[in-house]
């Protein structure tokens, strides 16, 4: 790989997990990265919610490649970013041009992998070492309809997976109670961040959900549709950041948000 004349290898991997993860090492991710797929109620104006979710207190945003160039064009680098890429290495090359904190690539499936799935995470995590930037392995057990298998096994299995396969976090759905989920984040030795999923019917399952996440151990959480599609988003980040980094209880975080 050819590198510029600019020596990227010198901003390490430490220092950009340090802009995503405060000083309590955990992080709320909030992931926008959704409108590769069409067009998502909640997204329409990307750089409108970006700025609530600022104003909230998120600490980092998950974007695409192409949003994320647009961010930075219409509000310069106000948040840390990470990018939802392709299993392909030039974009960890990209990232790190952008000056982004971090790329990240999804797996929905059977677990444990295939040689070639792993193989196709193996060559990211090899660029992303090469070019000192944090890789978040998003790995989610999913049954032959796609469907998420919320079974502790099958998640320990995707959260050590990511680990063996380079990853530096990695994201994965939570599954209940603390005690149980404890066994997932013993399984990994990286840290975890738990993904939001399907629009759950009340933003205190939300809430809970992250509780009961960083109880057992986990180092925060990545979702999405579960803040931006709420009337009030800046004020769900708003609790749920207060939850993850000041310890609040949940119907303490539920008042924030009215």
């Amino acid at each position: 790989m050819v590198k510029s004349e600019t020596d990227y290898s010198k901003i390490d991997k430490i220092g950009r997990l340090r802009n995503i993860f405060s000083k309590d090492d955990k992080a709320l991710i909030v992931a926008m990265d959704h409108g590769m797929i069409g067009n998502i109620s909640g997204l329409e104006d990307i750089v409108k919610i970006a700025e609530k979710m600022i104003i909230g207190g998120a600490d980092a945003l998950l974007v695409t490649p192409a949003a994320g160039k647009y961010l930075v064009r219409k509000l310069g680098k106000k948040i840390p970013l990470v990018l939802s890429i392709p299993y392909d290495e030039k974009y960890v090359e990209y990232a790190v041009k952008l000056d982004a904190d971090a790329v990240k690539t999804t797996y929905f499936g059977s677990v444990p992998l295939n040689w070639e799935n792993m193989h196709m995470i193996w060559k990211v995590s090899l660029a992303a070492e090469e070019w000192g930037i944090p890789y978040i392995v998003e790995i989610v057990p999913c049954d032959e309809k796609g469907k998420i298998i919320y079974d502790v096994e099958k998640i320990k299995q995707a959260a050590r997976i990511g680990a063996e396969l380079g990853g530096d976090i990695v994201k994965t759905a939570y599954v209940g109670p603390p005690s149980r989920y404890q066994e997932v984040v013993k399984a990994s030795f990286i840290p975890i961040t738990v993904m939001g999923g399907p629009k759950m019917e009340s933003v205190k399952e939300v809430l809970v959900m992250l509780k009961e996440a960083v109880e057992a151990g986990a180092s925060g959480g990545t979702i999405g549709r579960n803040i931006w599609q709420h009337e009030n988003p800046e004020k769900v980040v708003k609790a749920l950041t207060c939850i993850l980094h000041e310890g609040k209880d949940v119907e303490e975080a539920l008042k924030m948000i009215g």
